[in-house]
């Protein structure tokens, strides 16, 4: 039964809308710009190297992308891709590092790793529209 169940999940995973086929530019960009404001939440009681590790341990986590440019499987496979190539800058970024988690993804996205160099950062959102039972909503509720 246990060997059903987990070739049946398989394929239902595979297939889902929101998971990446291939990690974009655009993707690394955006996980690095998180990463660091991610990383500051867990890093409020100190920034010693164990913390810091400890925290890098969960950073790509699917639930710590929650209200990021892209979905969440997406900003996971993002993640884990950039903390394979950037482990060490991001520790180095964090350990007796004070700043604040924009300033520390400023540095770390557009010089350390230069993962943001050319990447357009305005919002692509011009052409996408909600709507609520059928009817178009601006941005704060109201009907169009």
């Amino acid at each position: 039964l246990a060997v059903v169940v987990a070739v049946s999940f398989v394929p239902s995973t595979m297939g889902q809308p929101g998971m990446p086929t291939k990690v974009e530019k655009e993707h690394l960009c955006a996980v690095c710009r998180a990463i660091p404001l991610e990383m500051a939440k867990k890093l409020k009681s100190g920034r010693k190297e164990s913390q810091v590790m400890e925290a890098m341990d969960s950073i790509c986590d699917w639930q710590n992308f929650r209200v990021y440019d892209y979905p969440p499987p997406t900003m996971k496979k993002a993640c884990e891709k950039f903390m394979q190539d950037h482990e060490e800058e991001l520790e180095e970024a964090f350990v007796g590092n004070k700043a604040k988690g924009e300033d520390i993804a400023q540095k770390l996205c557009f010089e350390t790793t230069k993962v943001c160099k050319g990447i357009n950062l305005k919002k692509k959102d011009e052409g996408t529209q909600v709507y609520m039972d059928g009817k178009p909503m601006g941005a704060s509720g109201d009907e169009l």
